[in-house]
């Protein structure tokens, strides 16, 4: 009964360990198998909560580090599970079965089981704990090829997750030089209108909308990178996707419509606002953001803050536009409502976005002050006081 207990017990921690790693590292979903996702996320949590007690700088750095703690740290507990796994179905037969030198006969235990595990797992082999009969040799085969494969399965995926970071780290640069180096839309938008007319805008939202689509396919893929939290915000994806829907809402609502009607009516705008609209509705669903935020934010203004934060924000990309000798909406009140109704679609989504990957929401969008989002050591600013 006893042999059977732990012969159970082995076999259901080895079938879960084996399921986890599928999950993980074979099979491309937005989720880990469970104790993976268990374990980034309380991680982060924990991470989170202390790093939001320090000073934006150093809440950067500190979250900076923990996206490449997690790999080896599940890579770690994977190795502990099989150990444990494989020693437990060793253990009530290791007194009958193995053999181990300068040990007495009948005083093996469970130690015994955990290091003849380990070092079959390791391939290391030391030869002093020998198993005598043909099941537990075969066993200890089927040990040590798993132990192999999670090394190589490591490794390979260990690659992928870093030339997909890197991916999201060019993706992220090119955004960051165009807009001016930083949260501008509208510099972004202006950056492609040369000598009276809109220069390469087409091709430039034609690649990034498939930029995006390959990072959303890289965060499903691999679900760690949500928690590999670039130290600069302008790699951060909150920053991507609030760049790429704020300059939609901004060709939509402050752009002249008849002037520049051939520009609005490009497949390319519409595709470009449905993906990233999309890619920010998977993300939050993956992360369980919307059933995880039900109530309000504390950090959270209210309606009236936000509509004064949209308006000097329109106001501005106005007067920037403008500025750059492009035509903007003649009704300043009909492009004022599209805007914001532009802004009430996705942004309370990616909001709870920057948050929990560890940005404040200022930070990401520059609303109050774009010298803050696009300054990386400037102090956080200080809370105004409504009239």
């Amino acid at each position: 009964m006893r042999s059977i207990l732990f012969t159970a017990a082995g076999v259901g921690l080895l079938l879960l360990t084996a399921y986890d790693v599928y999950a993980t590292v074979l099979h491309a979903r937005s989720r880990y198998g469970p104790v993976g996702e268990r374990l980034n996320r309380t991680v982060w949590r924990v991470a989170r909560a202390v790093a939001f007690r320090l000073s934006r700088a150093r809440r950067h750095h500190f979250l900076n580090g923990v996206g490449p703690v997690l790999m080896p740290l599940l890579i770690g507990t994977y190795i502990v599970l099989l150990v444990s796994a494989f020693a437990l179905v060793y253990y009530p037969r290791m007194e009958s079965q193995f053999v181990a030198s300068r040990r007495a006969p009948g005083s093996l235990g469970f130690i015994d089981a955990l290091y003849f595990s380990g070092v079959t797992l390791t391939t290391v082999g030391y030869g002093d704990t020998v198993p005598q009969s043909a099941q537990m040799r075969l066993v200890a085969l089927i040990e040590s090829a798993m132990g192999l494969t999670l090394v190589s399965l490591s490794i390979a995926y260990l690659i992928s997750v870093y030339n997909a970071l890197g991916h999201k780290r060019a993706t992220a640069l090119s955004l960051y030089q165009q807009a001016g180096e930083g949260a501008d839309a509208a510099g972004y938008i202006a950056h492609h209108f040369v000598e009276g007319r809109f220069t390469g805008l087409r091709e430039e939202l034609r690649t990034i909308a498939r930029d995006i689509q390959l990072l959303l396919e890289h965060h499903v893929e691999h679900p760690v990178i949500h928690y590999f939290h670039p130290q600069e915000v302008y790699k951060s994806l909150p920053r991507i996707l609030f760049l790429l829907l704020e300059s939609c809402a901004v060709m939509r609502a402050c752009l002249d419509t008849e002037h520049y009607s051939a520009l609005l009516g490009y497949p390319e705008v519409r595709t470009l606002e449905a993906n990233a609209k999309y890619v920010l509705d998977e993300l939050v669903n993956s992360l369980d953001l919307e059933r995880r935020s039900r109530a309000r934010d504390a950090s959270h203004d209210g309606a009236e803050e936000d509509e004064r934060r949209w308006r000097k924000r329109y106001v501005q990309t106005l007067e920037r536009l403008a500025a750059e000798g492009i035509r903007v909406q003649p009704d300043r009140e009909a492009g004022w409502l599209e805007y914001r109704a532009q802004r009430e679609e996705w942004e309370s989504k990616l909001r709870r976005l920057a948050l929990y990957l560890g940005y404040d929401w200022e930070e990401i969008t520059g609303d109050r002050d774009l010298e803050y989002a696009a300054d990386e050591k400037k102090e956080e600013p200080r809370a105004t006081t409504l009239g």
